[in-house]
């Protein structure tokens, strides 16, 4: 059983050494490959890619940045064609694993014939970044919070969703969609469900995932009116994916409460909170 890890970057070669590489340098089990694809060929990305020495096999790809749509579906698509592990799982740049992460991962999936998906639980902080400077950190908290959570709260999105340290088996139907931003690892995981159905899905329990969310992030940097406008794309398509009739009506109530707060950010990315933020 082998793994490939697909790392996307855009221009963050500091980050993507300090933060990915060091982690995956750390591993225990190096039977893995990373697949690296430098969104829009950033020099000094390169040259590091370049002068590794690691005891691991690396595939890496520069490709041109695209103008239209999410520069990170793009580069994770063309990882997917590169990829030669039979299971696929995703680190961004500024994020890290577990030294133990590819040993847990495999044994997981071995122990269980059944899943063919799974999201790690992560270690996550969230961040408010002002000219390059973090100005305020979020206690650590893990996420999923309850480490038996289902499929269903994920998509409900009473557990939140994030696709580093997720984990599938390698298929060529399966594609990020360019055309979602906030949403991109949600609508991947209901393709997910769609091709695997829900019950080849389990969460694999052991913390294996640090993931640092900052203000100046995709998600972070968004407003309320985004997330409520991609899952209105999304229910715009619901003919494409598995949910069912509760789901849908949750993800409807999903878009009317982020719609009522549309010009807001999430408190946990902006730089001044209110009193009632604040209590």
């Amino acid at each position: 059983m082998k793994i490939s890890i697909i790392t996307a970057t855009y221009n963050r070669p500091q980050k993507l050494y300090t933060d990915a590489l060091k982690s995956l340098i750390n591993q225990t089990d190096y039977d893995f490959e990373w697949v690296v694809i430098n969104d829009g060929g950033n020099q000094e990305t390169r040259e590091i890619i370049a002068a590794l020495q690691v005891p691991f096999t690396i595939v890496y790809q520069a490709i041109e940045h695209s103008s239209i749509g999410f520069g990170l579906c793009y580069a994770r698509n063309t990882g997917l064609n590169l990829a030669t592990g039979n299971l696929i799982t995703y680190l961004d740049d500024d994020n890290s694993l577990e030294p133990e992460f590819v040993a847990v991962t495999k044994h997981f999936f071995r122990e269980n014939n059944c899943v063919k998906y799974s999201m790690a639980v992560q270690q996550r902080r969230r961040d408010v970044v002002c000219q390059d400077k973090v100005i305020r950190t979020s206690k650590v908290f893990l996420s999923p919070k309850n480490p038996s959570c289902t499929l269903d709260q994920l998509i409900t999105q009473q557990e939140i969703f994030d696709s580093n340290g997720f984990t599938h088996y390698h298929d060529d139907t399966l594609r990020w969609n360019p055309e979602y931003r906030v949403f991109a690892d949600y609508e991947f995981l209901l393709q997910c469900t769609k091709k695997y159905g829900s019950s080849q899905f389990q969460i694999n329990p052991q913390v294996l995932v640090n993931y640092i969310q900052s203000s100046q992030g995709t998600i972070g940097g968004s407003h309320y009116g985004q997330w409520a406008a991609e899952l209105k794309q999304i229910m715009n398509h619901v003919g494409l994916y598995s949910l069912t009739s509760h789901q849908i009506a949750r993800i409807h109530q999903l878009i009317q409460i982020y719609n009522h707060k549309a010009h807001h950010r999430a408190p946990a990315f902006v730089a001044e909170l209110s009193h009632q933020d604040k209590s």
